[in-house]
């Protein structure tokens, strides 16, 4: 039987990612996956005959280009699409507001609302991509590994503190200062406009279940700015085939240096001999060996339901069942018979479109999901990725994916019908999505329409087919505990060292050979690989120091 240096389970990005790093370094490497595609939530597959949608993902901007060389991806690999407007924010009765990716358009644009906003903004792109900068430093480092600070671990901390200092001590001061802020404070001190702010809080909204107004939020605003050029919102940046383009160039990088992946194949557990993750077994009832496992699901499917409770201590199973894991989005896909009716709208409607006209209506869409209940009048976040690639759909079609805020997995407890059904911890909500499939799904359809139509009028008329996906879908179809795709709730008290949960921040596991490499590890969500490159060079140099033993 062949036995591999490592076995991954799941072929998402980050698992790719590890994958292609192991690979290259000369590693037996092979990948798992239990669908019939790779990608995972950054998969673009047919939803509806003779289209390709991006089940999940909507844009690749948080991956840096310059990591391209170091998974092996050939310089035309991908194709990246940087449409002139970044996002546009519908703000009813016809108006909106575009940032673009001209500085001076986008001042104009701003000044019909805010002369004083129009002043700022370039001060506050300046702003953005610089504290960006200062904290791509810690995301680019291992977590620092405070529950054990040898003196080599003192001096790992040392290098990435080091390279932020350089960057200006000020910045980093003020950056320490930001983190913990709301949203709506950071806002609120350099904005009048409810429209601008209201559209650059949706920023701080995907890895949360919270609103503008929780603590946190800045921290998630700069963080989904350090992809690279922000243009005062966030990275963002498309590719030509779909996101999907991305995980697909991923798994031919680690193929060309010899890694396996097999698509199709579902792992049902990781076994553990002696303390230690020696091999997995397959649903078919294969045993796979391997020196080290290398899990790409979240924290708590990997230790709860692949490797077992009786294998870890009680202390640490309390901690992991502790994460929290709130998926609050729900995914519309949308085919339309033509572009909704909005002047420019090939232009204006490139980038990200978005329904969050005030920073009270994102509150209040939040506030629903607090208590257990679908947004009456959600956030939407409306990409239309035909306009990037025509040839995602057949000629005259469009294809528009949207991200509904909020739709939570636990719901306010109903009568509840199928695998879920039962209480959760929360009481008086039953969880997962369950209810969805019924009454509230259809209400959560009708709700989205009804919002689309207010903002962009004219649109449902165009709709020829639709597919919504609910947080209990992303769980069952992806694997993602309580439909959060990013591994885990983005809250600062789940991060860097924090991250899936104290004391094993980095990348190792309380059973030895078994790692994680998903988004529910340092440095989090999004498709930005960083998971699964520095998960790949821990485990690099875990072996380096077994063999020094």
């Amino acid at each position: 039987m062949k036995k591999y240096d490592a076995v991954l389970v799941g072929a998402g990005h980050n698992a790719l990612a590890a994958a292609c790093v192991l690979a290259r370094r000369g590693w037996k490497v092979l990948v798992l996956e239990r669908r019939g595609v790779v990608g995972g939530v950054a998969a673009t597959e047919e939803v509806f005959p003779g289209c390709r949608v991006n089940v999940a993902a909507q844009d690749a901007g948080l991956f840096r280009r310059e990591l391209g060389d170091e998974f092996g991806l050939g310089a035309r690999a991908l194709e990246w699409v940087h449409p002139p407007a970044v996002a546009t924010s519908l703000l009813g009765g016809g108006d909106r507001l575009t940032l673009w990716r001209d500085p001076a358009a986008t001042r104009g644009e701003i000044a019909r609302h805010s002369r004083a906003d129009a002043s700022g903004f370039p001060e506050w792109a300046d702003y953005l991509d610089s504290m960006a900068r200062v904290l791509r430093v810690g995301l680019d480092h291992p977590a620092p590994a405070l529950h054990d600070l040898t003196r080599r671990e003192r001096l790992r901390l040392l290098r990435p503190l080091a390279q932020a200092a350089r960057l200006g001590r000020r910045r980093v001061v003020e950056l320490l200062r930001v983190l913990p802020l709301p949203a709506r404070d950071l806002l609120d001190d350099r904005f009048a406009g409810d429209a601008l702010k209201g559209m650059l809080a949706t920023t701080a909204l995907p890895g949360a279940s919270h609103g503008p107004g929780a603590m946190g939020g800045a921290f998630r605003m700069l963080y989904h700015a350090t992809g690279g050029h922000a243009h005062g919102f966030r990275s963002s940046a498309f590719l030509k085939g779909g996101v999907g383009a991305l995980s697909e160039a991923l798994a031919a990088a680690a193929r060309a240096r010899g890694a396996e992946i097999r698509t199709g194949t579902e792992v049902e557990r990781i076994i553990v001999e002696d303390g230690a993750a020696t091999k997995v077994l397959l649903a078919g009832g294969e045993e796979v060996p391997a020196h080290c496992v290398v899990s790409g699901a979240d924290p708590r499917r990997t230790f709860h339901d692949l490797v077992g409770a009786p294998q870890l201590g009680p202390e640490f199973n309390r901690k992991v069942a502790n994460i929290q894991m709130r998926g609050t989005t729900a995914i519309l896909h949308l085919l339309l018979d033509d572009l909704p009716p909005l002047d420019d709208a090939e232009q204006r409607l490139a980038g990200h479109t978005l329904v969050a006209p005030t920073l009270d209506y994102l509150e209040r869409a939040s506030d629903a999901a607090k208590y257990g209940r679908c947004s009456p009048r959600p956030h939407l976040d409306i990409v239309i990725p035909t306009l990037h690639d025509p040839t995602l759909a057949p000629p005259g079609r469009h294809i528009a994916s949207i991200q509904i805020r909020y739709a939570p997995y636990h719901l306010r407890a109903t009568p509840v019908r199928g695998p879920h059904a039962g209480p959760s911890p929360g009481g008086d909500f039953a969880p997962g999505a369950t209810p969805l499939a019924g009454d509230i799904f259809d209400e959560l359809l009708a709700r989205t329409c009804d919002t689309l139509d207010e903002f962009l009028p004219g649109t449902r008329d165009r709709i020829l087919d639709h597919r919504l996906v609910t947080p209990l879908d992303l769980e069952s179809e992806f694997g993602l505990t309580c439909g959060d795709e990013y591994h885990g709730q983005m809250g600062l008290d789940q991060l860097a060292f924090m991250r899936p949960v104290a004391g094993w921040a980095r990348h190792r596991t309380p059973v030895e050979r078994l790692f994680l490499c998903g988004a529910g590890t340092h440095p989090g969500g999004g498709v930005t690989c960083m998971p699964g490159r520095l998960a790949a060079r821990e485990i690099l140099r875990a072996r380096r120091h077994a063999a020094r033993s």
